[in-house]
């Protein structure tokens, strides 16, 4: 099961994993159509990305209704299936890593596929960041 790791310690809050994943996927320079996160917190000086974890048995797939998140039996990731998807945002509350999200404007969830297996964010992270591991 590949997933994209973060080391935290690194990051400097670039956000370039966030526009590079939006362009990968949306073909726009767009952070709020990203799949990975930077939260920043000022006080404490932290960046800190979010990203899906494919967690081993998904809260998010658990309590879909419709089964529009899937956990993929041979590469270990969770799918999501926007077809499927009815918007009860359950996914998004069941996440405890908060890395599912729902863009009101486009009245669709956001979640990391790990770009199947070649995720952006990974390949142009200027710090790494970011690694993709099993």
């Amino acid at each position: 099961m590949s997933h994209v790791k973060v080391e935290i310690k690194t990051c400097t809050g670039c956000r370039y994993c966030e526009v590079v994943c939006s362009f990968n996927k949306d073909k726009l320079a767009d952070p709020s159509r990203s799949r990975i996160k930077v939260d920043k917190t000022e006080e404490q000086g932290l960046e800190d990305p979010i990203v899906c974890r494919q967690c081993e048995d998904p809260d998010c797939a658990r309590v879909c209704p419709t089964e529009a998140l899937i956990k993929d039996a041979n590469t270990g990731v969770v799918i999501f299936d926007e077809e499927l998807c009815i918007k009860c945002l359950a996914c998004v509350a069941a996440c405890p890593y908060d890395s599912i999200w729902f863009h009101e404007k486009l009245d669709v969830i956001i979640k990391c596929d790990t770009c199947l297996g070649d995720p952006a964010c990974v390949k142009y992270c200027p710090t790494k960041t970011l690694s993709l591991v099993d």
